[in-house]
């Protein structure tokens, strides 16, 4: 087989190249998706556009010819590939172009290095089918294996500017079959492959350059949500000690008037006026009760926390129930546990103002055979959906919260284990940290 004659006429190994082809692109377009549909359904939906490829491919081959065919793949096949992978994709518009127009992008570089690499060694049919299938296998591979993990989390943290960069895969994709096939086929002119060689150049830099300035939102992101939870955390405790000082104004007040009450108690025994010292003993109750200091733990920057979001629940008429005891001192930091308290806290009281009817949070910790473990739930009757890692999937559709990816980041950091769940009506967060 040469570039001069690829078997243009042969509709048969075409039809088949193109299915190759277009599910191996598929299989690359998945490998760095989280599906919000089961996988039966996802290969479905891919089954049935395979079979449209298929007629249409077959059709426009048998009457206009392979080569016309090419020119206008990119809008029978392509994009409507990315349309397809955009309605089961859980990511926004522009993530999901940018995602699949880029594996568009580099299955056409990937195809026509493949008929070069076979032309080069003077290969047939069969070793060009061989030659595709393991390249495409391997690329497949290393995008789950290497690419998958890192992309997710950067595509979830990062939600804008995505609108100019999913432009530039698709005109790389428009230019790359603009080299290829306008006015004649590549293969017919093998100088084009140094067009192609340098446009491929040309994506890796400019990939590279896309992925400093991703990763650089980034960083600024999370720099600027740890300021804001720092804010929170200084606020809580200046909150908390200026209520510890109204207490200790009222605490000096109150032992000013224990010597009245108790002369007047004196007397009113004395003169057998037992109601009145009835009276006077639920008045001084009531006056220690106003006083009362809530402590959740003997950390008091934990403890700031905790009073600072659980008074915000309590304005809304959330019922609580905590049993919480501090994480030990030297094992966990107080002020990094106190930052994923308050994300997690944050996102059970946001949750439950969008929930109707009684609305519970339930917050419990304790120590246990060397490990500190921590469980969070609140009401949750809306159905939360889970990436393949368990990890749950914002409800506005973009991927984890803020919140949840500081939870995630406080977890690596101290190898803890990490749960959520959902069940009975509550959705849950679980932590076991070493202690």
């Amino acid at each position: 087989m040469t570039l001069e004659n690829f078997c243009e006429h042969n509709l048969t190994i075409n039809i088949i190249r193109v299915i190759l082809i277009t599910s191996f692109t598929l299989g690359m377009m998945s490998s760095l998706t989280a599906f919000k549909y089961h996988t039966k359904k996802v290969l479905l939906l891919f089954g049935s556009y395979l079979v449209c490829i298929v007629i249409s491919t077959g059709v426009i081959i048998y009457f206009a010819g392979f080569f016309s065919f090419t020119r206008y793949m990119f809008f029978t096949i392509s994009v409507p590939a990315v349309a397809l992978a955009y309605c089961m994709d859980c990511n926004s518009p522009a993530q999901s172009v940018f995602n699949y127009a880029t594996q568009v992008l580099l299955s056409y570089i990937l195809a026509m290095i493949v008929l070069l690499i076979n032309t080069a060694f003077h290969g047939n049919i069969g070793s060009y089918f061989l030659i595709l299938c393991i390249a495409y296998t391997l690329v497949i591979f290393l995008e789950f294996r290497y690419l998958r993990k890192p992309f997710l989390e950067l595509t979830n943290a990062v939600q804008i500017g995505w609108g100019s960069l999913s432009l530039i895969p698709v005109f790389f994709a428009m230019l790359m079959l603009f080299i290829a096939n306008f006015p004649t086929y590549y293969t017919k002119e093998p100088f084009r492959i140094l067009y192609i060689l340098g446009i491929l150049l040309l994506v890796l830099v400019v990939y590279f350059l896309v992925y400093q300035s991703i990763l650089r939102q980034y960083q600024y992101q999370m720099l600027s949500h740890h300021k804001d939870i720092l804010t929170l955390q200084i606020s809580a405790m200046e909150k908390q000690a200026r209520n510890i000082q109204a207490t200790e104004e009222k605490l000096n007040i109150l032992r000013h008037d224990v010597r009245h009450f108790s002369n007047i108690m004196q007397t009113c025994l004395q003169n057998g006026s037992i109601e009145e010292a009835n009276h006077l003993l639920s008045d001084l109750e009531t006056a220690v009760g106003k006083i009362e200091i809530k402590t959740y733990c003997d950390d008091s920057i934990i403890n700031s926390v905790l009073a600072f979001y659980l008074e915000l629940a309590e304005r809304e008429n959330i019922e609580i129930q905590t049993t919480f005891t501090a994480p030990p001192n030297g094992k966990v930091d107080s002020s990094s546990f106190s930052v994923i308290l308050a994300n997690a806290l944050e996102n059970a009281l946001n949750a439950c103002k969008e929930e109707p009817g009684r609305r519970v949070i339930k917050l419990k910790s304790r120590t246990l055979n060397g490990q500190y473990f921590i469980e969070l739930s609140n009401t949750c009757h809306k159905t939360v959906l889970f990436d393949r890692d368990g990890m749950p999937i914002s409800q506005k559709g973009i991927g984890h919260g803020i919140g949840t990816k500081s939870i995630l980041y406080f977890a690596k950091q101290t190898r803890s284990m990490v749960n959520f769940r959902q069940e009975n009506g509550y959705f849950t967060l679980q932590i076991i940290a070493p202690a």
